[in-house]
Formats: C-alpha cells, structure tokens, sequence
C-alpha cells in the first residue's frame, strides 16, 4: 500500500513533466517534497507512520526506483525522487500502464470499435481523442484507471451509430448494449452525455438556449426514458395504418398523440386548416386553445427543442401544407426563441414569427427579463453577423430596452 502510494504519486508527476513528452531535455527531478506535503500521507510526526514509510522508501531506493534525501540529524525524509532511468519499472511494479502503452491502447480501442462510424458528432470525438493520444498522449481522464469504461462508451457509441437516427427507449438501447436494463442509465449515461454536449453542435446551442435536463437531452439524441406525448387542435386529421385521428372531436381543448405514432402515421389532412401556430409555451398553448383558437387553425405546441420524432411528425405536416397555408412561430422573444425558430424554419420554409417583433418588446418592456452584460453582448455579435435575419428589429429594441419578453407575459 505504502509503497504504491510513493511509486503513483511520483508518477503523477512525471505525466506532467517534460521528462513524459521529451525525455532528456530537462534537468529536473521529479520529486516528492515533504515540506510541500507533495506526499501528505507520511506523517513523520507520527513516529509509527514516519518509521514504516522509511523503511518502504528505502527499500524502493535499495531497488533502484527512487532516490531519497534526508534531514540532516533527523530520520526524516526531506524528498523523494523518481529514477528516471527505471521509469518502466516504477509502472510494472504497481501495475500500471505507461502513458505511452495506455496512449496506444486506448488509440486502438476507438479505432477498432468505431472505424465504421458515420454519425458525425461521434466521429468528431474518435478523430480527437485518437488524434491526442498519438500526439500528445493525452487520453479522457476516466480511461486512466478503467479501460473496462472506454470499452463500454464504446459498444454504446457504436450501437447509437447503428441506429440511423431511429429513436429507441433508453432501458430497450441499455439492453442491447449490456444485457442489463438499466446499466446505461447508471454507468454510461453521463459519459455519453458530456460527449455529445461538446461535439455535438446542435445541441449544446439548444442546451444553453434552453437548459435542458439529462432526460431531455437524451430525448434530443433520440434516447428516450419514456414516449413523448405531441398535442395539436384544429380541424384537422392523421390516417394511420389502422385508422384516422380526427383532432377536431376534441376542439378546442385538442388531442396528445405518443411519440412512438408517430411512424404510423401514412398521411396527414389539413384540408381544412388555412392556418397553423407553433406555440413553444405550454401555458400560452392552453390559454390560446380556449381563448383564440378558430377551427381553422391547427394550434401545436411546440415544447421547446426538436426531437427525432418531434422533427419527423412536423415534417409529415409540412409536406401537407399548401402554398396559402399560413404558418406562425410563437415563442419568449429572445435568443433561445430565435434559435427555435431557427431550426423549425428548415422543416417549413414559410414559417413566420408571431408577436415576437420590436413592437411587442416596447409594449410589454415593463414586464421584461433584465440580462447581463454578457447575455445583451451575445444579441449585439448575433446582430452584426446576421445570425437571426427575421428578428433584426426585434434585436436592436431588446437592446435599446435592455430586457427580453417571455412569453407569459402576453397573458397578462
């Protein structure tokens, strides 16, 4: 025990020396200084503790493994240095791996089990993490004791690859991958995240638009910890392989619909419907059902970030409305509204924002949300680059007025 405590702190070190990456260049030691508590575990004022961590030290420098300097007078250690001439040893001998060996090892594992890979974000990740283990030697901290977890990222990297964008429950996607139900969720789970929040694009702008929950974040990959459940009202139906769904016996108050329908759906009928309002809010979607909703309106709530099957059922929708069919937006008017509208007008290119123009932003500024200086410095870099061409106006009045609406605030 105490003699891998010396031998693994030591080597600690030197992963973080020069010596690693260009062995010879640097003169110096690496080293354990008592004073600096760089070994903290030796109390020598314990004379019990002092005695056994002496004679181990001395023992590993009888070996050839390290080199020790005393206090003068005092049977005290003052340092413990590695011997950088038996580095390989000083590894062997607690079992432990090499940077380079562990480097290569873990280079071979993402290579092996992901050449094939085609989704883009998981790719990006296997190019990096190989590309830094071949350079630098780097590797993800939670590969430097446990391969076992590399290997079992990996079998759920690959078989999400394998998907092809198909949605799957997260208890079904944890027992293809490890025979175990719930072993994703308690294992993997926050490692499959932390990946695809830094290389997947999409996502971590939806996750900081919109603060999205582990359980949310998944649901946008796909994985899903139960169906979703889509509402919409209006004059309007889905035939489906068994059936039709006809939303307006339920008008106003609408009809949900699973997420798991959704690919039974063979065709949509909006025949009736000459308008549509996506309405991100759920309180401002029921209130707009009870209050505003025409039968010729198809009211959908729109619940915030798009899904795999949220994106597959507005895209059977769009195939089905018509040049006069007008279609609207509604959401907080801010950048997280912005990007909403974003990514749905790429599935209906005719989409149009409602009540999120520079006029409403005067109208309810009293009742606006104050940001940071930071926040207001993002909108003014969106504005000069042209990120968000429909809300320009509305962009320069937040600024002006310093606050952004939420869309509660039309309820009022």
């Amino acid at each position: 025990m105490r003699e891998d405590v010396i031998l693994s702190r030591l080597l600690d070190k030197y992963e973080k020396s020069k010596h690693l990456l260009e062995p010879g260049v640097s003169n110096r030691r690496v080293m354990l200084r008592i004073e600096k508590k760089e070994l903290p575990e030796y109390n020598y004022q314990d004379a019990e503790i002092r005695d056994n961590y002496n004679e181990t030290a001395k023992t590993l420098e009888h070996e050839g493994l390290v080199f020790i300097d005393w206090v003068k007078d005092r049977p005290v250690m003052s340092s413990v240095a590695l011997n950088l001439n038996h580095v390989m040893q000083c590894y062997q001998r607690i079992h432990r791996l090499h940077p380079r060996e562990l480097a290569q090892k873990v280079e071979d594992m993402v290579t092996d089990c992901l050449q094939k890979t085609t989704t883009e974000w998981i790719v990006w990740w296997r190019e990096e993490i190989c590309k830094d283990a071949r350079e630098s030697l780097k590797v993800p901290q939670f590969c430097k004791n446990n391969l076992t977890l590399l290997n079992n990222l990996l079998v759920a990297f690959k078989a999400y690859d394998l998907l092809h964008g198909e949605p799957v429950t997260m208890r079904t996607f944890s027992s293809q991958c490890y025979h175990d139900t719930k072993y994703f969720e308690r294992e993997i789970r926050s490692h499959f995240l932390n990946v695809a929040l830094k290389y997947h694009k999409e996502l971590s702008e939806t996750v900081e638009s919109e603060d999205l929950g582990v359980r949310d974040q998944l649901a946008f990959l796909g994985i899903y910890a139960r169906p979703e459940l889509y509402e919409l009202s209006g004059n309007c139906n889905f035939k489906t392989e068994t059936g039709v769904i006809d939303f307006y016996a339920a008008y106003p108050y609408g009809l949900g619909i699973p997420s798991t329908s959704v690919d039974r759906i063979i065709s949509v009928d909006l025949s009736k419907i000459d308008q549509i309002v996506f309405i991100e809010n759920k309180t401002n979607y029921d209130e707009y059902l009870l209050s505003e909703l025409k039968c010729s309106t198809l009211a959908i709530y729109h619940g915030g970030f798009l899904s795999p099957h949220k994106k597959v059922l507005f895209r059977k929708i769009a195939n089905a409305i018509t040049s006069d069919t007008k279609v609207y937006f509604w959401a907080d008017i801010d950048i997280g509204g912005f990007r909403m509208f974003t990514h749905l007008s790429r599935i209906i290119s005719n989409l149009t924002p409602m009540r999120m123009a520079a006029i409403d932003v005067v109208h309810y500024q009293n009742t606006g949300l104050n940001r940071s200086a930071d926040y207001m410095e993002q909108l003014k870099v969106s504005l000069k680059h042209n990120e968000f061409p429909m809300f320009t106006e509305t962009i320069k009045q937040i600024l002006e007025c310093g606050v952004t609406i939420e869309q509660e605030a039309f309820l009022s």
